[in-house]
């Protein structure tokens, strides 16, 4: 296993071009939206630096916030979207490019397709923590050019409650990079084209977000407005109730959304994401495991 995990991690890192535009245009673009709206307008523009100054950045709140926006509904899904695009290279260029039949006499499919799914998701959370990191940075610095405090102090912070935010928010986006991908490598394993996979994959979750207009559309001709309640089973639902009880303290009612009333608890919440995350790993390691690659 753990050469199968070293080998997809040289392979990943080898699509040199997928990555720089894909995975880490988050932390360059970053950089370049902070420093051209933020740090450098603060050094010529006194109203930048007087709104700063009226509300002092918070390290807590930069380093989360990235977590955050992706957890979140429907920014999440947007944002996943140049992830989706490297996830469908990655599994239907095997096909595309014939480098399974390579790979496969000498690898267990299972640890393989596994492997594939462990080393997608560090890397995209390594690409996501680098921006949380630039963020900070970019709050820090602005801090220290404008003489601005840059709280909390650790003695007035409850480090124990903040990790278990941090570490909330980061599953819950591992868990939802892994259960896109699972969407990904499906369409890929029928598809084996890179521009089919990419295409269907997105439609997956555009179709996903539409769903929640749709069953709207439907309590209302039906005039059942708990139709709509049909959304709590979604992992997209889930992953933005997790981020709402983690961070505001209250389940999430998808900003009053017409209808919907059903607002598990974080436990429930927490316990659809994995169900739908072993489903859909099991269910790619199954059918990957009968295909017939040579084909």
């Amino acid at each position: 296993m753990r050469s199968a995990l070293a080998a997809e991690w040289r392979k990943l890192l080898g699509h040199t071009k997928a990555v720089s535009f894909l995975v880490w245009i988050y932390p360059v673009g970053a950089v370049v939206i902070l420093l051209l709206f933020e740090i450098l307008p603060g050094l010529f523009i006194e109203s930048v630096r007087d709104l700063a100054a009226a509300s002092p950045p918070q390290w807590t709140d930069d380093l989360l916030l990235f977590w955050n926006t992706m957890n979140s509904f429907p920014a999440g899904t947007f944002l996943r979207m140049p992830f989706l695009g490297f996830i469908a290279i990655t599994f239907a260029g095997e096909y595309q490019w014939g480098t399974w039949k390579n790979i496969l006499p000498h690898q267990s499919r299972t640890a393989l397709i596994l492997s594939k799914f462990l080393v997608l998701g560090l890397l995209i959370l390594l690409s996501l923590l680098l921006t949380s990191l630039i963020i900070t940075g970019s709050g820090w610095l602005t801090t220290v050019l404008f003489n601005l405090p840059y709280g909390p102090a650790l003695s007035d912070l409850d480090l124990a409650a903040f990790l278990q935010e941090a570490a909330m928010q980061v599953f819950a986006t591992f868990a939802g990079t892994l259960i896109v991908a699972a969407y990904a490598a499906l369409i890929a394993m029928y598809s084996r084209s890179i521009m089919a996979s990419l295409l269907l994959s997105v439609g997956v979750s555009i179709v996903e977000f539409a769903s929640s207009l749709l069953l709207l559309v439907v309590s209302q001709a039906l005039q059942r407005p708990n139709i709509v309640n049909l959304l709590v089973v979604t992992p997209t639902y889930n992953l933005e109730n997790i981020r709402s009880w983690v961070v505001e303290g209250a389940g999430s009612t998808l900003g009053g959304f017409p209808g919907f009333t059903a607002v598990p608890p974080l436990s429930i919440s927490l316990l659809i994401i994995l169900l739908w995350l072993v489903g859909l790993l099991g269910l790619t390691a199954v059918v990957f495991r009968r295909q017939d690659i040579t084909t």
